[in-house]
């Protein structure tokens, strides 16, 4: 199949022809939800309907470990986190962009030690971009001013470094890798393909980050050319455009597993649906969720409005008309997408501002296992980190400021 953004009108079309090959449903009690199957070419379409009397949280978080103070400065004193990592000896690595260090600390928080600082020598970070523990157990920490990966042993130390240039994916947040069974690095990522053409693409690189392949999978260049685009507002100035990313609007979210499929989200839907597919496009598994849509309130609307016009007014005297229209009617289904050790999806169904977090999660076949709350308030750059019934993640607090937060995952109404 092509373009998984494209998946929906290909199998609908092909379901107007009567090729559904089986379907099936199953109903786990008065909690559970229904599930049904249907099979169109090669690909499996899941459809998950909540009960009738919502879709409730099935499991919940209970903290156990938390990392970070407000004052006093120190190693437990964060600015930017940029990412999170698990050892495999449940230590912990946390990459501060804004003093450019990682951070380690055993499993019951206790600090250890810090590697990197600003700077371009050995061993000194630029522009990290997250930090992330390869098959080996080393963390590997991306640079972009420094336009290298450097190795670091949780125990000894700076290792060395490797040339690496981190291509943007368009702007869809972090840079962002997963390592498979051959210990090579896969990330999502974007470049030159074909004369003058930009496209989204899988970037495959072995140990020393050579990169062994490239598979691209989405030409986007008409996309960014084009003066019609519904996610953003496009205001024309004196030296170029002006891009406002529109409230609300439903921009596809994606993650990418060590096995190299992406899980992407539909852009512009109302209801949850995501398609696994495998570049350059193959699609197996489309997930969808009959939630209902969560309407757009006028009030909601007319203050995001108002916000983005006071900020604009600070910076262009004239002002900004902003069409209201190009707001959706409902808020996007999902947040971000992230997979667990187990290669369950989990889907985070609230947004930035919201306190508790809830994800839904559904395991590999599509099925809905799992509706769980979080009673802190995730960092939405930042999924949560899921291996077994423990959870890390990184919450934000009233004053925004982060922290490294781990919990155990209890099902609701076991003791």
């Amino acid at each position: 199949m092509g373009n998984p953004r494209c998946a929906r009108g290909a199998i609908l079309a092909v379901l107007l022809s009567g090729a559904i090959v089986g379907a099936c449903a199953k109903q786990r009690g008065t909690t559970a939800w229904t599930v049904t199957v249907d099979t169109v070419g090669q690909t499996v379409r899941v459809t998950n309907t909540p009960p009738e009397s919502g879709a409730h949280p099935t499991m919940v978080e209970e903290e156990d470990l938390r990392i970070g103070t407000v004052e006093g400065g120190g190693p437990t004193s964060f600015g930017m986190i940029r990412t999170i990592a698990v050892l495999p000896d449940e230590r912990i690595a946390v990459a501060d962009a804004t003093t450019e260090e990682v951070r380690l600390f055993d499993r019951k928080g206790k600090y250890l030690r810090t590697f990197g600082g600003k700077g371009a020598g050995p061993g000194d970070l630029q522009g990290m971009e997250g930090v992330y523990v390869d098959r080996r157990g080393l963390l590997r920490v991306p640079e972009d001013r420094n336009a290298r990966m450097s190795i670091f042993d949780p125990d000894s130390g700076y290792l060395r470094s490797y040339p690496l240039r981190l291509f943007t994916t368009r702007g869809r947040g972090l840079w962002e890798a997963a390592f498979d069974s051959a210990g090579r690095t896969l990330v999502a990522s974007s470049g030159q393909f074909g004369k003058g053409r930009d496209w989204l693409m899988l970037r495959v690189y072995d140990s020393t980050m050579t990169q062994l392949d490239s598979v691209p999978y989405h030409d986007y260049t008409d996309e960014i050319r084009s003066t019609d685009r519904p996610r953003v507002w496009i205001i024309a100035m004196r030296n170029g455009r002006l891009y406002i990313r529109v409230p609300f609007y439903p921009v596809p979210q994606e993650t990418l597993s060590p096995a190299g499929t992406f899980w992407t989200s539909a852009e512009g839907a109302s209801q949850l649906e995501v398609a696994r597919w495998t570049p350059p496009g193959d699609t197996t598994l489309v997930i969808y969720s009959q939630r209902p849509p969560r309407p757009v309130t006028a009030s909601e609307r007319d203050s995001a409005v108002a916000a983005i016009s006071a900020e604009m007014g600070g910076r262009m005297p004239s002002g900004v008309k902003l069409d209201p229209s190009k707001i959706p009617s409902f808020k996007p289904p999902t947040y971000g997408l992230s997979l667990d050790d187990r290669g369950r999806l989990w889907v985070r169904v609230t947004g930035e501002e919201t306190d508790p977090t809830l994800y839904d999660v559904f395991n590999p076949d599509g099925h809905h296992a799992e509706t769980v709350t979080l009673p802190s308030r995730v960092d939405i750059w930042l999924p949560p980190i899921v291996r077994g019934d423990t959870l890390l993640a990184v919450t934000v607090d009233d004053n925004d400021v982060q922290h490294v937060v781990r919990a155990h995952l209890r099902r609701l109404g076991e003791g």
